[in-house]
């Protein structure tokens, strides 16, 4: 499987063998094997989902396929799942790094059982989407907002709309709050503080951390991003919407330490839940769908009676 983990990791090993021949050029490559990484087809997603246990009854679901332009126009791929009743509840759900909307599938059945349509879409760079610079949370949020538009306009001005993400999804659906306010809740599940805070551990843990900020001066020259700017930390720290966090004890990529520091920063109600012994992107599965749903669920009863007196479910 492609992974944000391993596109990193192999770029740093990479690198570490042309120290002092090329550091220039090893930057450039290490910046664009992350802007552009090798991501799932739609049937490799598939695959992994059902070999994992976590497809369902996806395939006998009711699909509306759709597309919405995002940031400059760029073709964003969608569907929506309906709800198992007719409902005035719809959740974004926005997948990880180097995966597809099918990597949201797990996802599914929580948000179904708790009378949500579900919308979920290719990330910019992944799935059926034209290939272009991946900034794992700068423009993909404001495609987001798009799709929060759309939304909207599509469903109707009155539905009641949260946010779910994965890993980089997290990133992208906390993100979007440093320019919409217009939501229910955000679901965040493993994602990072900032994205040049996770890098700098992650080339620390591996020595070269000195090349980071050639790799940065890189993103912004080939790529048109400062990986500083990637900063869901900052883009919370004035929004009410309710945040749940959750994040798996035993994550080696993105430290359970992101979350906690995410759970400082929001000023609005927010949770913070550790799934012990998960790995990164594992809590659903480690868990079970039962006690994530419950998560969700609790968080969804608790926002719901704080706002209004009474429960959101």
């Amino acid at each position: 499987m492609a992974s944000m983990e391993k596109n990193v990791l192999k770029g740093c090993i990479c690198l570490s063998g042309f120290l002092g021949l090329a550091g220039g050029a090893g930057a450039v490559m290490l910046a664009r094997q992350t802007a552009f990484p090798r991501t799932l087809t739609l049937e490799a997603e598939e695959a992994y989902e059902k070999e994992h246990g976590l497809w369902g009854d996806f395939s006998s679901l009711e699909r509306i396929s759709y597309t919405v332009k995002g940031l400059g126009g760029y073709l964003l791929h969608c569907e929506m799942i309906p709800a198992k009743e007719p409902s005035s509840r719809y959740v974004i759900l926005t997948h990880g790094y180097t995966s597809n909307r099918l990597g949201s599938v797990k996802y599914l059945s929580v948000y179904r059982d708790l009378g949500f349509n579900c919308i979920i879409y290719d990330v910019r760079g992944h799935g059926e989407n034209e290939k272009t610079a991946v900034s794992l949370g700068q423009f993909e949020a404001e495609d987001l907002r798009y799709l929060i538009e759309d939304s909207y306009a599509r469903w109707g001005e009155g539905i009641e709309l949260g946010l779910h993400g994965e890993s980089m999804g997290s990133a992208i659906s906390l993100s979007v709050l440093r320019s919409v306010s217009r939501l229910r809740f955000v679901v965040a599940d493993c994602g990072f503080s900032n994205f040049y805070d996770l890098m700098s551990e992650l080339f620390t843990a591996r020595h070269t951390r000195f090349l980071l900020p050639a790799v940065n001066q890189a993103m912004k020259l080939c790529c048109g991003y400062d990986m500083k700017k990637t900063d869901p930390a900052g883009a919370i720290a004035g929004t009410a919407v309710p945040i749940c966090l959750i994040h798996g004890s035993a994550d080696g990529f993105i430290h359970p330490r992101h979350s906690e520091i995410l759970s400082r920063k929001a000023e609005g109600y927010c949770e913070l839940h550790i799934a012990e012994g998960a790995r990164h992107a594992q809590s659903r599965a480690h868990i079970g769908e039962e006690a994530y749903e419950a998560i969700v669920r609790d968080f969804l009863v608790k926002i719901g009676e704080r706002e209004s007196g009474e429960a959101l479910l």
